[in-house]
């Protein structure tokens, strides 16, 4: 009896998960059920299948695509967010210096104005000036000798109020350069890695961040002469215009001011280099950069780019954001869309059945731009990708390899 009890509830259970398992399945075969794209080329329609695993695919990489976009946005204005906290708890500390520093100037003055005075009564009314004006924050005053007079008393209390200060200018200076090294220290760690990812392009960083610096400089003056400009955030903001005191970094920590700029401009080069991925969906490499041997010719050749294939109807993405620079036909290359980019950079994708922009327009990064073909000098449907860096060609496997590098870095 045991025995066959244990057997239905082994079979309940059984059924239950097949239950369970047709649901799932019911639900991804309604989701993601057969289907077919219609291409109208000319008169002739065309019917190119799509199916449920390249439909489930595409919709993974996509939504990988976007999470990576979001997350390396989202960490490059949290690091944005940091440097703007520590400058101003930076600026912060340098004000509290200059008012002791201030407080400190005074009371020389009031000092020289004893020592001119001499011994009389001019000398005693002055130490009691000096006296009422910082009786309130002055330090407890140490035992006068028996037998002082009024004015040496007086000057016990002022010389202990310079004690004071000193050692509260001493602390200041102490806390101020313990931050000054430990955001120092955070920025040249972050500066080395941005520099890696760069240099893993095969590019040299040092020009780039020069541009960067001299395109700051310009919107600097831009945004002086014409106040808000067209990057201006959408939030609103306002206020009276109060500049941070050029002693403050400039003059005073002139070598970690360089370091945040440094720091700001090479996240600028890397957030307009051409890093992510030219196709959304998974794809092989048919045919690397440099010498190769021609599929036409079977001779030695050289091959400015890389050949990816994906899926067939594969859509082409920008792979940063810039402007149109060609959209149309280029002999070997077929269809072809080049984009330009900011410092030097242009992208072009080749081979392409169906191009989705034109000349002039702007695209933003992970657009799409075209549709992946075999038009031109080509054996079959792949993508001719290429990175040029001022219309040298670089290997792209260099600039895919960087951004799974500044994925790994977010």
């Amino acid at each position: 009896m045991a025995k066959q009890a244990n057997q239905r509830t082994k079979r309940k259970g059984n059924k239950a998960k097949s239950v369970v398992r047709g649901g799932v399945r019911g639900f991804f075969d309604r989701l993601f059920s057969k289907r077919s794209i219609i291409v109208v080329s000319g008169h002739t329609t065309t019917h190119v299948p799509f199916s449920a695993r390249a439909q489930l695919l595409m919709s993974v990489a996509v939504l990988g695509f976007v999470g990576f976009g979001s997350y390396f946005g989202g960490s490059y204005m949290a690091a944005q967010q940091v440097i703007n906290e520590k400058e101003q708890k930076l600026a912060s500390f340098e004000q509290e210096n200059a008012k002791v520093e201030a407080e400190f100037a005074l009371l020389k003055q009031d000092l020289m104005k004893l020592a001119e005075g001499g011994k009389g009564a001019k000398t005693a009314e002055a130490a009691k000036e000096i006296v009422e004006q910082f009786s309130a924050g002055a330090s407890p005053a140490t035992a006068t000798p028996a037998g002082a007079t009024e004015a040496d008393a007086q000057y016990n209390v002022v010389f202990n109020r310079i004690q004071f200060l000193e050692a509260k200018v001493k602390d200041l200076q102490t806390d101020h350069d313990a931050m000054i090294a430990g955001i120092r220290a955070t920025t040249g760690g972050k500066i080395k890695e941005i520099e890696k990812v760069i240099a893993r392009t095969g590019i040299n960083a040092e020009p780039l961040r020069r541009a960067a610096e001299a395109k700051q400089i310009q919107e600097d003056q831009r945004r002086e002469k014409y106040g808000r400009t067209q990057a201006a955030t959408s939030d609103g903001q306002g206020g009276p215009y109060e500049p941070l005191p050029t002693s403050v970094l400039k003059e005073k920590e002139t070598e970690l001011y360089f370091d945040l700029r440094k720091l700001m401009t090479l996240n600028d080069v890397v957030s307009a280099m051409p890093l992510a991925q030219p196709m959304a969906t998974n794809y092989r490499k048919t045919s690397g950069f440099g010498t190769r041997v021609d599929p036409f010719r079977g001779t030695l050749s050289v091959h400015a780019g890389v050949d990816l294939a994906g899926p067939s109807g594969t859509k082409v993405l920008a792979t940063n954001s810039g402007r149109i620079d060609f959209a149309g036909w280029k002999t070997a290359y077929g269809n072809v869309v080049d984009v330009k980019h900011e410092y030097g950079f242009t992208t072009r994708y080749g081979h392409l059945r169906q191009i989705l922009v034109r000349p002039g327009q702007l695209v933003k990064k992970g657009q799409a731009i075209a549709i992946q073909g075999s038009t031109g000098r080509s054996t079959g449907d792949h993508l001719h990708y290429e990175v040029r860096y001022n219309d040298k060609p670089i290997n792209p496997a260099n600039f895919l390899k960087a951004g799974e590098d500044v994925q790994a870095l977010n």
